[in-house]
């Protein structure tokens, strides 16, 4: 039975494992086409700062600008005109806000050059005080009732509110007013409402709701014809796209700024308002009739802002001008007037599609514009579902297709699919103004492009996994990846060039040893290994063996390293620094702490592949290797965790060097001199570069047998210095040498009887 077993799920399981990638790339594709098909369904219509609604908003600026000319969106035959209070208005007239003496001037300057409907962008909340009225009162404040009763007869002069209300009657003015979501701040006077919601619609409707309300002067407000909100509608990412042109306020329906001032032009009381369900117990404002035009908006009553291009599509005149009566009359001939401001200091300037320092008063005449003609950008209220749909085929088709397409045509696939997804988009767009998503299905090509393709590779790959496995722990898998993509370069014979090599060695090994069991020490030594191999790794080195405790590691091959001593350099550092944040954890487990000496040499080497005919290694021979042996073994000695020899500190100009001593290795004849790195020289602090700067001037004078001086210097240093070992070997050979007669020839080298 167990035999028949195995003959039936041996064949599933290499099944199984045959197939597992190809499988794992269709879940993953799954996966990833019904995320972004059920955020179409659920979420895209109320999303505004996800990653693909920002993305989304980039691309729908790419081609909102993408061939915006004169004739892209109409231009109203009616002629809309803006007062810019500029910066030279307020040079020449003064701050803001000005005196409404002035802005009745203003109104009645427009009315006399035929100006017919002026909707202010500014707002007047509370009234001009009387200055005649407050010199009266301080008049009588001071006892001077003749000089009050003499002023009673210009009070009238300067009730300035009903100056600026008495000039409303030459023109039909709309004022604005700012909803918010503060029901505790209710100022001014509401227009009436240009429609009523019944109980129904006032419970189910899902339009933009505000809870207060900041308006004009109560006098002002029943002056005017109307009145429109100026509350903008800015997208997750702060740019000015779309904006609301009715909103709600308790059951009534108010219109925008330009809607108050096309209504007034058109002499409309009220609108239409087209309201259909939205969902299960939900209804919504999909279009809103303007005379004999149909505008569109979206499930809370905006719009897309059809701007006819940068600003300055619209004329401008300086408010100056206005009230100096200074302007061009024939501008303003049956004119639709916006007053607003450009100017930087009155913070009234948008981000948009077509402009990033864009004013406000140019997107009312904008939306009036596209009133006026009727036309206006559009979302579909059905796109996202109709985009889920986009997606779940693309998905089909590419888990369908991908696998019998190579890597070649499969790129060429996603990209021609990709061009067409943004040919239609556009083809939409110019034909029939409608801006659908195209984030989404962009990013689910791309993802899923990519995937297949990874796929493809992947499977490549797999041909090469055995010469990973096999050299993996020797060397980088940035050098495999690197050896496999050019094979016929790197090779295995031996060679000679130039490298560095590292030998490191645990202290005290041996003792350490003996207190541990078997699998306490593996266990230790492995925690060890692991990190500083690691490190190794990340610095481009290669590993040639471990024995024991000891690790000896290469730079240079098999992959060329012109840095290869500077690397080595910093591996060796960032090892002492893993043994650092080791050490505690070894602590706690009641390992004792581990601490290394570091041999760096950097010379000529034989490299490559060496070995018997049963079992062969990639390693390194040669005099600059042992001697970096050498310089390991001699670190205990001096009491230094690296010492490098000449050749490496000479190939790291970057570093600062402590010359620890001129020595004469066994089996060696010519003496080297060997150093101990102690930081990189832009990080060390003056009094580090002191201290180096005494001990290279103490070993001159040792090494020139000035006793003496060399003595007194080391002693200081001995003092100052928390490494005592070096100056205390100094001064113990000077205590030593200066009762020798040394021979002429005597430089300072050391000779080392011992390895």
């Amino acid at each position: 039975m167990s035999i028949r077993r195995t003959r039936t799920i041996m064949p599933l399981l290499r099944l199984l494992q045959k197939h597992v990638l190809r499988w794992s790339v269709v879940s993953i594709s799954v996966l990833i086409t019904l995320s972004l098909a059920s955020y179409h369904f659920f979420q895209a219509q109320s999303d505004q700062n996800s990653f693909i609604k920002r993305l989304d908003y980039l691309f729908y600026d790419w081609r909102y600008n993408l061939a915006l000319n004169d004739n892209r969106f109409p231009r109203a035959e009616e002629n809309i005109v803006i007062v810019d209070i500029d910066e030279p208005s307020l040079e020449q007239i003064g701050r803001w806000p000005w005196s409404r003496d002035k802005i009745a001037l203003m109104v009645e300057n427009l009315a006399a050059a035929g100006t017919v409907v002026i909707g202010f962008d500014v707002l007047m909340t509370e009234p001009q005080r009387n200055p005649t009225r407050d010199l009266q009162q301080k008049a009588r404040d001071k006892g001077r009732e003749d000089l009050a009763n003499q002023l009673d007869s210009f009070v009238a002069e300067t009730e300035y509110d009903q100056i600026l209300a008495n000039s409303f009657s030459q023109t039909d003015i709309v004022l604005p007013f700012l909803f918010h979501s503060n029901a505790d701040i209710q100022v001014g006077q509401l227009p009436p409402p240009v429609y009523s919601l019944t109980a129904d619609q006032a419970n189910n409707l899902i339009a933009i709701q505000a809870d207060g309300y900041t308006s004009n002067v109560d006098l002002l407000q029943e002056a005017a014809i109307g009145a429109g909100f100026i509350v903008p509608s800015i997208d997750g990412d702060g740019v000015l796209r779309s904006a609301p042109i009715v909103q709600r306020f308790g059951t009534e329906i108010y219109p925008s700024l330009s809607l108050a001032m096309g209504m007034a032009y058109m002499f409309l009381d009220n609108i239409d308002l087209t309201i259909r369900p939205f969902g299960e117990g939900f209804d919504m404002i999909s279009k809103v009739g303007f005379v004999d035009k149909t505008i569109f908006t979206d499930f809370k009553g905006r719009v897309l802002v059809p701007y006819l291009g940068p600003q300055g599509e619209f004329p401008y005149v300086s408010a100056s001008s206005i009230l100096d009566n200074s302007f061009d009359k024939s501008v303003f001939e049956n004119a639709l007037v916006l007053v607003g401001t450009s100017s930087v200091g009155l913070a009234d300037l948008r981000s948009t599609p077509v402009g990033t320092q864009y004013p406000g008063v140019e997107v009312h005449a904008n939306l009036l514009n596209g009133l006026l003609e009727g036309i206006f950008p559009v979302e579909p209220s059905d796109a996202n579902i109709f985009m889920a749909g986009v997606l779940l085929i693309l998905g089909f088709m590419f888990t369908v297709f991908s696998n019998r397409l190579g890597p070649f045509q499969l790129t060429i696939a996603t990209i021609l699919l990709l061009t067409t997804l943004v040919a239609i988009n556009l083809f939409i767009w110019f034909t029939y103004n409608a801006s659908l998503p195209l984030a989404s299905s962009f990013l689910l090509t791309l993802a899923l492009g990519t995937l297949h393709l990874l796929e493809g590779f992947l499977s490549e790959r797999r041909a090469k996994q055995h010469v990973t496995s096999v050299f993996g722990q020797y060397v980088p898998s940035a050098h495999i990846s690197q050896m496999l993509t050019e094979p016929d370069k790197y090779g295995f014979e031996g060679e000679t060039r130039e490298m560095t090599v590292l030998f490191s060695d645990i202290r005290s090994f041996t003792s350490m040893s003996e207190n541990l069991s078997a699998t306490e020490l593996k266990d230790l030594l492995n925690r060890y290994f692991t990190p500083i191999t690691e490190t190794i790794f990340n610095h481009q080195g290669t590993i040639d063996k471990y024995v024991g405790d000891m690790v000896m590691a290469f730079w240079g091959a098999p992959l060329d390293d012109p840095k290869h001593a500077s690397h080595a350099l910093e591996a060796s550092v960032e090892m002492l620094a893993v043994l650092s944040r080791l050490n505690p954890q070894l602590e706690q487990l009641g390992y004792p702490q581990i601490k290394v000496g570091i041999g760096l040499n950097t010379g000529q080497m034989n490299v490559g592949d060496m070995g018997s005919s049963f079992r062969k290694a990639y390693t390194v021979l040669g005099d600059a290797v042992n001697l970096g042996s050498r310089l390991e073994s001699l670190t205990k000695y001096y009491g230094v965790d690296i010492l490098v020899g000449p050749m490496t500190m000479s190939q790291c100009p970057e570093w600062t060097f402590r010359v620890i001593d001129k020595i004469q290795v066994k089996g060696k004849q010519e003496p080297v001199l060997v150093y101990e790195p102690i930081g990189k020289t832009n990080h060390l602090s003056k009094a580090r570069r002191a201290e180096m700067a005494r001990h290279e001037k103490a070993f001159e004078l040792y090494r020139q047998q000035q006793w003496e001086e060399a003595k007194a210097l080391f002693t200081e240093l001995h003092l100052q210095s928390q490494q005592v070992e070096i100056y205390q070997i100094y001064l113990d050979r000077i205590e030593l040498l200066s009762w020798q007669e040394l021979p002429a020839s005597w430089d300072g080298t050391f000779t080392h009887t011992q390895k």
